[in-house]
């Protein structure tokens, strides 16, 4: 199979990409799976011994395969290594790689840098680079000093340099962690409220509007910074609150606080905590989050000569499992239950089939639902004067709201990633069955549970798992560094570009690349308009879902007007309907409707030229759109009804 194609079963339970790096692997083996349905169980049910053998074969089955992958051949092409020179330096590398003579080019490397994100693809990701290098002494002088260059051009490897006037300081770096409902995140915030000047750095725009209210509320001014909004109270505001991606790493401060730090590791945004740890200028930086990420930030903040106060919270009140489960039967669901589901379509049919079999009222929660729709959705599960009894929820349940949640009922513990089902990882499965039990309310004591009974052995062994420690931290390249990169293939697909910095890219062994895979279907979508690179590089990190087809039409239209230097106007692009949508197809609609505003929005804070629609204009038809979609969820319970036909599917970027 291809480098672009196919996915292999996790070999371990870390979704973290490591390009080159080396790292330890000691982190604990996640919960073994109960159930022989899915492919993956066979090989999390293994014995260490049997995994490494495995991981093994993978890599010999990868290797035997590199010199004949017409993918491997593409890209060797694009940097100048081709034809017979190719076919004869792979088939080289091949047979001394076999042997065991390319220095750090076995399994057990190949092990480590796996990524279940993109299973196999990672594995041949490594193989490259390593062929790149065994190839540079071998090469005609020319081709050599191309690759020379652009490795040295895609040198990631001291991140902390990248910053100088923060490593100046002698910054001091408190870590505040603990399990969900711990209340790890209230003295940092008490902390930022006392500072002279300060910022919170958070992963949703809900939580940056939540501290932004809070603050104000108290008297204490505080601005707002998302990358679709800005609201100024005042010039001379001490506070900012904001998305972690849009820190201003510019300012001196008395204090930040960067929550959710755990997410320093995740594939596609880890790039942003990374950032903002390293480069934030301020004298105190508070640090939130699960333990997890401990060791980590101790060993990122060790190499800065910078010392860390970790804080550790228990949680404040108990979650058991329970013995059993609910066999399927609903009508044992009960007032303040939480039913998790991971598909939007079975949130509604579990949603309906609850109502119908208990007469309870359902609130739901899921990520194309716009934040503010699934703040109200929560505030109405919350609510003990309301109608709503039972909430139903997919993973976005996990962060960003406050829930007063009784038992947690997982009514599946598996999640279609894109390519293939798979069991949701150890702390994902914490993390939202720690929503169980809240301090303060009425449910002083949390359960989890499962619909299904061969489902509760895994919850049961997740929840009582050891943490499993983060290895590495995310990085993504400045536009000065990508930029400088580009000139060396002034001629090539952006896309190729950014394929090509992925397989050049060297990086520490406490650090990893970025996924690129959602900028490279961008890039493409955007490939024929005439674009110079800055801007080019700032529209393929637009946030795009590149799996709605009406987002990216959208998109590309915005992009065009650009490239022509035309005007473009929010009612241009998106009109919402005069009422709320009675179809879960014309919810999935105005879902995107939704989507398309923000887009218009992001791109309006950095091109406002082009697109004019003044912020206030844009945040009513925002506030339209939620209104209508709020309204759909109350009132219309035939929106979870199964259409007469089956409904299309968006498609998706190529």
């Amino acid at each position: 199979r291809p480098l672009t194609t196919g996915t292999l079963p996790c070999l371990r339970n870390n979704t973290r990409p490591n390009i080159i790096a080396k790292s330890d692997n000691n982190a604990s083996a996640s919960a073994i799976p109960p159930s022989k349905s899915l492919k993956q169980s066979t090989i999390v049910k293994k014995k260490a011994s049997n995994t490494s053998t495995w991981a093994e074969r993978v890599f010999k089955t990868r290797l035997k395969l590199f010199a004949t992958s017409a993918e491997v051949r593409r890209r060797s092409t694009n940097v100048g290594v081709k034809g017979k020179l190719f076919t004869e330096l792979s088939k080289k590398f091949v047979q001394n790689a076999q042997k065991n003579q390319i220095p750090d080019c076995n399994w057990k490397e190949a092990k480590i840098a796996y990524n279940p994100e993109e299973g196999i693809v990672s594995i041949d990701k490594f193989l490259l680079q390593h062929f790149f290098t065994f190839c540079e002494s071998k090469l005609p002088p020319k081709v050599a000093e191309n690759i020379q260059s652009l490795r040295e051009l895609s040198d990631l490897r001291y991140p902390s340099e990248w910053f100088p006037e923060a490593r100046q300081m002698q910054r001091k770096i408190f870590l505040h962690v603990g399990p969900t409902n711990s209340g790890k995140t209230y003295n940092a915030l008490q902390r930022l409220a006392q500072a002279e000047s300060g910022i919170y750095c958070g992963p949703l725009r809900l939580l940056a509007h939540e501290i932004y209210n809070r603050m104000n509320t108290q008297g204490i001014g505080c601005n707002l910074i998302t990358g679709e909004e800005k609201r100024e109270v005042s010039p001379h505001a001490p506070l900012t609150s904001s998305t972690i991606e849009m820190a201003n790493l510019a300012k001196p401060l008395e204090v930040a606080v960067i929550d959710e730090i755990q997410m320093i590791a995740d594939t596609h945004r880890g790039w942003a905590w990374t950032q903002a740890l390293l480069g934030l200028k301020a004298k105190e930086i508070h640090l939130c989050g699960e333990a997890a990420a401990v060791p980590l930030v101790q060993s990122i903040c060790k190499s800065l000569n910078e010392k860390v106060v970790v804080h550790e919270y228990n949680r404040l009140t108990p979650v058991n499992v329970t013995r059993g489960s609910l066999f399927n039967d609903w009508t044992q669901v009960q007032k303040g239950d939480c039913v998790v589901s991971f598909a939007r379509n079975n949130i509604f049919e579990i949603k309906q089939k609850i109502e119908q079999n208990t007469g309870l009222k359902c609130a739901v929660v899921y990520g194309g639902l716009p934040p503010e729709t699934r703040a109200l959705q929560a505030q109405s599960f919350n609510d003990p004067d309301s109608d709503i009894d039972v909430l139903v929820a997919s993973d976005a349940v996990g962060m960003g709201l406050n829930l007063n949640i009784k038992r947690v009922v997982f009514s599946t513990i598996r999640k279609f990633d894109g390519e293939e089902l798979r069991y949701i990882s150890t702390p994902q499965l914490k993390q939202i069955g720690g929503r169980a039990g809240r301090f303060g309310t009425t449910y002083a004591s949390g359960e989890v549970t499962t619909m299904i009974p061969g489902d509760l052995q895994y919850v049961q062994q997740a929840m009582d798992a050891p943490i499993t420690y983060l290895k590495q931290a995310g990085l993504q390249p400045t536009v000065d560094i990508f930029e400088l990169f580009a000139l060396q293939m002034p001629t090539e697909k952006f896309s190729v570009l950014l394929e090509q910095f992925e397989d050049f890219a060297s990086v520490q062994g406490m650090y990893f690349l970025c996924n690129f895979k959602d900028q490279k279907k961008i890039a493409d979508a955007i490939e024929h308009l005439d674009l110079n690179l800055r801007d080019r590089y700032q529209f393929v990190n637009a946030p795009v879902t590149v799996r709605n087809a009406r987002v990216v039409e959208s998109f590309q239209e915005m992009t065009e007007l650009y490239s022509n230097m035309k005007e473009c106007d929010l009612s241009d692009i998106t009109k919402l309907p005069k009422k709320p949508p009675t179809t879960a197809e014309g919810l999935k609609i105005l879902e995107s409707s939704h989507k398309i505003i923000m887009l218009y929005m992001w791109l309006s804070l950095r091109f406002p030229d082009t697109f004019i629609t003044p912020q206030d204009e844009a945040l009513e038809v925002k506030d339209q759109c939620e209104a209508l979609i709020d309204t759909a969820l109350k009132e219309n319970s035939s929106i979870g009804k199964k259409p007469h036909r089956r409904m299309q599917a968006h498609s998706r970027l190529p």
